[in-house]
């Protein structure tokens, strides 16, 4: 069975306002601290942190392999 995680990032938005933009990303790495590394690396001026671990169903919904993450679209 996969096993990832739902990650959020909080980073500063683009434009005059700098109002915090929020992503949300799946995360098919199994270790949680590699998931969080794995979107600090993509995003170095985000705050990362686990929303919560994301189901067998999700990840094979996204057809998400191991290794491999995601942008969830809002509202997810």
């Amino acid at each position: 069975m996969a096993k990832g995680w739902k990650i959020s990032a909080m980073r500063p938005g683009r434009g005059a306002s700098g109002a915090l933009r929020r992503e949300l990303f799946l995360v098919a790495i199994p270790d949680k601290a590699d998931a969080v590394r794995a979107v600090q690396a993509c995003l170095p001026d985000a705050e990362v942190k686990i929303e919560s671990e994301a189901s067998p169903d999700m990840l094979a919904e996204h057809q998400l392999p191991d290794g491999e993450m995601f942008v969830l679209p809002e509202g997810s």
